[in-house]
């Protein structure tokens, strides 16, 4: 009942202080919105796991190599049937990999994500298909028969939901398949898979550590724990590297979780930095609060005398100031999740193209609204024992005879310049990040990529599996260029190995001339191979000598085009025209290729080194089984989607064209996770900055407001107006001070967090740290402004009489 009546009364007194009452709410708002908002990324991505029964026995074994600081690589066939043989700690191992498939037969052809898996996959995950059967051992043998597995979405857009499609055929890659099983609704793995093919690899016909590389899955026996599996997982390999020293040196082995194997470390880390930094934002709002309670605390010493002197125990004035701050949290709380549930709607909208594993299941799930709730009572706690606590040492004398000596004020003064202070070295380290982020996005949208963008189709495609040799791929190119260059509007094409800045391989080379010690010292470049057409399309002209042109065929001589970077690093000082290149390593029989011209640098496509080292080579005398669509159109370009389509299909009707983007929109996608994450970091800074500013501001008001009488005396004693403001701005330049320098710490080990995504930015970007300092300054000084102003006006005669 005490509980109830403290806070009836606390309801009370906020409903009296309604400005109060807003600020502390909407910034526990803000606070805890915010977090759950971020947890529930967390939680969905990286905490709740698998929807199977035994989720946490199904893991990951991954290969190793700590020389070369490599913590997770798939594992080739041999190791894996070696695994299989000698483990004892799994009731079921499968191996798998992933790809694009091209489905056809009564409809259109299509391409799907793929996998290929030995027979007990499904038994690692524990799901059954809905209709007929998984694949039997005797499938995924050499030369077992053609059967495959179909999505849940397949079955529906394919084949209409047709209870009968068991036993029926499609062509997969080209070759028929009869269907045997159609998994559940929602079910994806490995691999966002919507197609399952037998993993029929011949181990016998491949040399040790060539073939398709697996990922391998497993689910561990009742009682083995992770720790066990992998200490036998290592010995396994150590024994492998014994045994196959030239294959297998310094290869070794661990057991992770699904999430670790299916995320990397890289994504893991960005995702707690971004939890660390949003909990940086509540601790920001509950110090604000308390700040605010403080200032009421202040000004209520008077009351709080009066009911200790009638009797009331400190225990009863702590419950009183926490059910106040109880009531503050419950509101922001309540909004909080309110607002995290607007955060989750649009974080969602946000990643949809860049198409999430279908285990990652982000919503406000039961554990994160009582994660949201925990918050609200730590906010309750964080926010208001130290008001509670401050408030009830109390002078009852001192505070009966004259409020504005109360023994109280000193303390909570100092506490509340504390208070801000810790508010600023937060807000410092959070503007920090949100600074790079927004250098890297402005820098991502200003950024020139060196080749043509705009009114530029694109598509992807890739030969089916009977397309055997390089003639017939050859052919086929050698047919659809002159299709595409037909289409209505078109005015170049390209076909090529990758799109410019997407996709991007890189292949290990040799420089003639040149000599390299190990395999390792062989350096490496992002390679393209590209059709007459390519330079032309992109926009992109020869500085010296030429490009790739129509006669670089089969049967004469090998050519390639080197980048300006290419040449000031494996070439400096030199003439690079007429130089050769071979790819491969020491054992390398390709060609030599005389480079024949030298192209400006383009971008490489990855953030940490936008312009790498290229060389381009002739598509018609290579090979890709998948290539790029590039046509140059004047118009808008998704329009000719339909018209490549269809020229695609005259030639082959298996083999469909899929990820259709115009060039800009191709070049953008793969930087999405810079843009969703460098957005939120932006808000966390901006929120991070309202926060201190209102904290600061308060304070100083607070000080203000505690000091009227002095400032009463300075002036009756001739103190000017200037004098007044230059003190109130000496008290908070104190704080920003000793702020900034905490803060700037706070950043230097936030910015090293943030390397994986940032575009082209240091981390200790000293424009950035430098801004960051001048706005935090600014921000303060104008909070300071406001009470230094308010100060100068007082009357020395009404100040005198004020307490």
């Amino acid at each position: 009942m005490s509980l109830l009546r403290d806070l009836a009364y606390a309801a009370r007194t906020l409903r009296k202080s309604p400005g109060f009452t807003f600020v502390a709410a909407l910034a526990l708002t803000l606070g805890v919105g915010l977090t759950t908002t971020v947890f529930s990324i967390v939680y969905g991505a990286l905490m709740k796991g698998l929807p199977y029964e035994g989720a946490e026995r199904i893991v990951a074994v991954v290969r190793t190599n700590p020389s070369r600081d490599i913590r997770r690589m798939p594992m080739p066939i041999h190791d894996y049937l070696d695994l299989a043989a000698q483990q004892r700690s799994f009731e079921v191992l499968a191996a798998s990999h992933g790809g694009t498939v091209n489905v056809s037969g009564s409809e259109r052809a299509e391409r799907y994500t793929g996998t290929w898996t030995s027979a007990r996959l499904f038994e690692v995950y524990g799901v059954r298909p809905i209709l007929g059967r998984a694949f039997r051992d005797d499938e995924t043998r050499p030369g077992g028969a053609r059967v495959a597995m179909i999505s849940h979405r397949m079955w529906q857009d394919r084949f209409g939901g047709d209870p009968g499609v068991i036993g029926a055929q499609l062509r997969a890659n080209g070759l028929p398949h009869e269907i045997v099983g159609v998994m559940p609704e929602g079910f994806a793995l490995p691999y966002r898979a919507q197609i399952w093919l037998p993993l029929q690899l011949d181990a016998l016909a491949l040399k040790r550590g060539e073939g398709s590389w697996l990922q391998v899955l497993g689910r561990l026996k009742p009682g083995v724990t992770m720790d066990a599996a992998d200490a036998e997982a290592s010995a396994i390999f150590a024994r492998l590297e014994a045994d196959h020293k030239e294959q297998n040196e310094g290869i070794g082995a661990r057991v992770a979780t699904f999430v670790e194997s299916e995320m990397g470390d890289e994504p893991r880390q960005l995702l707690f930095t971004m939890l660390g930094a949003v909990f940086l934002v509540l601790l920001i709002a509950c110090a604000n609060v308390a700040n605010l309670l403080l200032d009421r605390a202040a000004h209520r010493t008077k009351e709080v005398g009066i009911r200790t002197a009638l009797g009331a125990s400190r225990g009863a004035v702590v419950r009183q100031f926490l059910a106040e701050a109880l009531l503050v949290a419950g509101i922001g709380s309540a909004l909080g999740v309110a607002v995290a549930w607007g955060g989750v709607e649009l974080f969602n909208r946000a990643i949809v193209d860049s198409e999430p594993p279908s285990w990652i299941d982000i919503r406000l799930h039961p554990p994160v609204l009582l994660f949201a709730i925990g918050l609200g009572l730590v906010a309750t706690i964080a926010s208001g024992l130290i008001p509670a606590i401050q408030s009830s040492r109390t002078d009852i004398n001192e505070i009966l005879k004259d409020e504005s000596r109360g023994s109280s004020s000193l303390r909570i003064g100092r506490m509340s310049k504390a208070l801000v202070v810790f508010e600023i070295a937060l807000s410092c380290g959070l503007l920090v990040a949100a600074g790079l982020m927004i250098k890297s996005v402005t820098k991502i949208r200003t950024m020139d990529p060196g080749f043509e963008v705009e009114r530029v189709f694109t598509a992807r495609l890739g030969f089916p599996s009977t397309y055997t040799d390089t003639l017939a791929q050859k052919r086929f190119w050698e047919q659809l260029e002159p299709k595409l260059a037909a289409l209505p509007g078109a005015r170049a094409v390209a076909i090529s190995s990758s799109l410019p800045g997407v996709n991007v391989g890189g292949s290990q080379f040799a420089v003639e001339g040149a000599a390299y010690a190990t395999e390792r010292d062989y350096p490496e470049a992002d390679h393209y191979r590209v059709s007459a057409g390519f330079f032309e399309t992109v926009g992109v002209e020869a500085r010296t000598g030429r490009a790739i042109e129509e006669g670089d065929r089969a049967g004469t001589l090998p050519v390639a085009v080197a980048s300006e970077g290419f040449v000031a690093k494996f070439l400096p000082g030199e003439d690079a025209v007429g130089r050769r290149i071979r790819f491969g390593g020491a054992d390398s029989e390709a060609p030599w290729l005389t480079i024949v011209g030298i192209v400006p640098d383009i971008y490489s496509g990855d953030p940490d080194e936008p312009r790498k080292p290229t060389l381009y080579s002739a598509l018609a005398q290579g090979q890709a089984n998948f290539a790029s669509i590039a046509v140059a159109t004047g118009g808008p370009p998704m329009g000719l989607t339909a018209s490549v389509r269809d020229a695609v299909a005259s030639l082959d009707p298996d083999i469909p064209i899929y990820w259709t983007y115009s060039m800009k929109e191709a070049l953008a996608r793969p930087l999405w996770f810079i843009r969703v994450f460098g957005t939120m970091f932006m808000i966390f800074g901006f929120i991070a900055l309202f926060l201190a500013s209102i904290g600061l501001y308060a304070v100083m008001a607070f000080s203000v407001s505690r000091r009227t009488r002095e400032v009463g005396i300075r002036m009756a004693l001739g103190a000017r107006g200037a004098d007044v403001v230059r003190m109130i701005f000496r008290q908070g330049l104190w704080q920003l001070g000793v702020g900034l320098v905490a803060g700037l710490a706070l950043a230097l080990g936030v910015s090293r967090l943030l390397t994986i995504i940032l575009f082209d930015v240091q981390p200790r970007d000293p424009v950035v740290f430098g801004g960051v300092v001048a706005v935090l300054l600014t921000a303060g000084l104008l909070a300071c402004l406001v009470p230094a102003r308010r100060a100068t006006r007082v009357d020395p005669l009404v100040a005198l009489r004020a307490d």
